[in-house]
């Protein structure tokens, strides 16, 4: 049996992990009641439920959550986000302790989900289907099928439990009638990670039940549940007693649901308590620019028209670039060069603006092409006088600007003959706080990782290139760690990331990229230089992305070589080098803000695989994105086995509000395993999917809106 003791650590690891959901939560803001979104709780290990016990119950779509909870002889940390409302993603790590003031014994991290089948209706209950341990230690690994009910007051919990939740074997397990596989014995202490096949399998299985009812104190209620769960494998190898598998206590959580917080009694010898964070990207402030404009629209229209380089000015002064001005007939077009901190409407109106004000008094139409990194878009028709009556006469709407808007994503400009270099603008420059961790390391707890990553980028030369150079300040890290029980990679792909975060100032890119678009639905870019922190080279990507429609395809390759962190700034190349390369889809579900991502290839270490990731956006610019990539390699793992599958949590949150901040600016979090060579792709610096997002129909549609503000 391979067991790893949490050793090296200055400070007990409750302590590590308050730390981080402090972190994590620190941005958090008052968030309204929401109904019966706020209510719920979450339960022992993270998910919504009762005090030991998940229910069927979901979290809003977009919740993030941080907790810490312990109960003899576990203290369990976890980082929880509700990626879409029928998908919850819990990263939890789970250490065995002999006294919260001491270091864990062992570590037992996983990566869990739950997925709704059904929503509860008038006569029908809630359907939840739920893996714990999907991927990590088995000891912890179980699933379950829960089914949730409300009758006024009261909401009732049943449900059937496999592997650590099934483990008071009350009856045969029931998927035996389908195949001899599911009825296999359930080892939890082999030393070996969870896998595909352990799911819903052992000789018997386990009901649990329970009943939470709401007090007529605001926030406050009472939880009783019994549980399948015996503790067997804690019993089985050591003189651990475990407690009756009931248990009665009381939650609060207040009305704004920013948190939550349970105690209970587990039998008659035993406490559980809890405190779990909560907050929604969404209702996060200040996080993305809307500029002060300089000019407003004129009530009345000018009796004769100005030159279209007073149009580029005007703009300009209001910190919007066009170009390639002129007019044709009763319509004025230009290009409009986007930013990255305001939505495409916002912009689309500054332009839009200025344009009026001196487009004379025949001019009924304004046509922009919006384009960003010289990718274009289609080109949006405005009419003027829908404009007016919006922002001069505030008669207007957004919805009637809509009505009569056109979007051509086939026609072609005159030809860009006064093309002119812009000066250098603030939004040039971008300041990004960069935090990784890594709640599932077994052998080191949590591994994490801090720097400041500043720089800038140049402006497009003649409209073909455009280059970029940041530097990375790492200011934290524990990552030596990561030699102290995992044997050497001779070939490292990211196994050598802590010979990285060693140094204080580093490159971390330095790049020139070329970019086109073919037309508005086909893109592609050129890149090469230093790519990214551990990877320099050349590669390129191609897009297709039709407007208005849900879906895009893609392909991408990169001759990669690897950066070696022995020399100074981290410029040097070793000899390793690798062709990677990748076929990518994307389909949008605009109503739920979702985004789903799927690519087959091959990664950095030749190995061959595919991802699927799956992201949330909020309207504010802040996405959270869950991922998890298979290939037909193997990572070393140090429960003595290994492990095909790499998953992780990114949260990107933009800061192009706060003052005294460059408007690129933001804050990266993200929470994956460290030191991983396999299932690993180049983090390539431009991508065009994300790039071209400004310029679809998904983008306009949400924030349409922004046109009057």
């Amino acid at each position: 049996m391979h067991t790893h003791v949490y050793q090296n650590s200055n400070r007990p690891l409750y302590l590590v992990i308050l730390s981080g959901i402090l972190l994590i939560c620190g941005t958090q803001t008052a968030w309204a009641n929401d109904g019966k979104h706020s209510e719920y709780s979450s339960s022992l290990t993270g998910p919504l439920g009762l005090n030991l016990i998940p229910s069927a119950r979901m979290d809003k779509s977009g919740t993030l959550s941080a907790g810490l909870s312990t109960t003899d002889p576990y203290l369990h940390g976890y980082l929880g986000v509700q990626l879409a409302a029928p998908v919850y993603i819990n990263i939890r790590q789970s250490a065995e302790m002999s006294s919260l003031s001491q270091e864990a014994d062992r570590l037992y991290p996983g990566v869990d989900m739950k997925l709704r089948l059904t929503k509860e209706s008038r006569f029908t209950p809630e359907i939840a289907l739920g893996l714990q341990s999907m991927i990590g230690h088995k000891r912890m690994s179980g699933e379950y099928l829960a089914l949730s009910k409300r009758y006024k007051n009261i909401d009732i919990t049943a449900g059937l439990g496999w592997g650590r939740y099934g483990t008071a074997a009350h009856f045969s397990n029931p998927l035996k009638v389908i195949s001899s596989h599911f009825g296999q014995d359930r080892i939890y202490d082999d030393g070996l990670s969870a896998r595909p096949e352990d799911w819903f399998t052992g000789d018997k299985v386990g009901l649990f039940a329970g009943i939470e009812y709401f007090t007529p104190l605001q926030g406050l209620s009472l939880k009783a549940d019994y549980g399948a769960d015996q503790y067997s494998a804690e019993t089985a190898s050591s003189d651990y007693e475990a407690a009756e598998p009931w248990s009665v206590g009381l939650n609060f959580r207040p009305v704004r649901g920013w948190f939550d917080a349970g105690i209970a009694l587990m039998g008659l010898d035993k406490i559980m308590a809890r405190l779990t964070l909560k907050t929604h990207p969404e209702n996060w402030k200040t996080l993305t620019a809307k500029r002060e404009r300089t000019h407003i629209m004129r009530p009345h229209r000018a009796q004769t028209a100005s030159s279209p380089g007073n149009m580029e000015t005007g703009a300009y002064g209001d910190g919007a670039l066009i170009y390639n001005t002129y007019h044709q007939g009763h319509t004025a077009l230009t290009t409009l060069s986007l930013n990255a901190h305001e939505t495409t409407p916002r912009q689309l109106a500054t332009a839009g603006i200025n344009m009026a004000n001196h487009a004379g008094p025949h001019i009924e139409t304004l046509s922009i092409r919006p384009e960003k990194y010289n990718l274009k878009g289609p080109r949006i028709g405005l009419n003027r006088r829908d404009l007016e009556n919006a922002l001069a006469h505030k008669q207007g709407s957004a919805e009637e600007i809509w009505q009569n808007a056109t979007f051509d994503a086939k026609g072609k400009d005159k030809n860009q003959n006064n093309y002119r270099l812009s000066q250098l603008k603030t939004d040039s420059f971008s300041l990004i706080l960069d935090n990784q961790f890594s709640l599932s390391e077994d052998d080191s707890g949590i591994l994490y990782r801090s720097g400041i990553i500043g720089g800038m980028k140049t402006t497009q030369f003649l409209g073909l290139i455009h280059g970029a150079a940041d530097l990375r300040l790492n200011l934290a890290h524990n990552l030596e760690r990561l030699n102290e029980i995992r044997p050497p990679s001779f070939l490292p792909v990211r196994a050598n990331v802590s010979d990285f975060a060693d140094s204080v100032l580093s490159l971390d890119r330095s790049y020139l990229t070329f970019t086109h678009s073919i037309t508005p639905e086909f893109h592609g870019a050129l890149s090469g230089g230093y790519l990214e922190e551990m990877y320099g080279g050349l590669g390129g990507e191609v897009l297709y992305r039709p407007f208005g429609k849900r879906f895009a395809l893609g392909a991408e390759g990169w001759l990669a070589v690897k950066r070696d962190p022995n020399t100074i700034m981290h410029m040097g190349f070793t000899p390793d080098r690798v062709l990677s390369g990748h076929i990518n889809g994307w389909y949008s579900i605009p109503e739920q803000n979702i985004t789903i991502k799927a690519q087959i290839g091959r990664y950095l270490a030749e190995d061959i695989g595919a991802t699927i990731a799956l992201q949330h956006e909020f309207s504010n610019g802040a996405t959270i994105e869950g991922f998890t990539t298979i290939t037909n390699e193997q990572d070393y793992s140090v429960f003595g086995g290994t492990t095909h599958a790499y998953n992780g949590l990114r949260l990107s949150v933009p800061l192009g509000g706060q003052k005294y901040l460059p408007n690129n600016s933001a804050v990266h979090v993200s929470a994956k395993p460290f030191g991983r060579n396999y299932g690993q792709s180049l983090d390539k610096p431009l991508d065009l999917y994300k790039e071209t997002d400004a310029l679809s129909y998904k983008h306009l549609a949400r924030h349409w809106h922004d046109i009057t503000e």
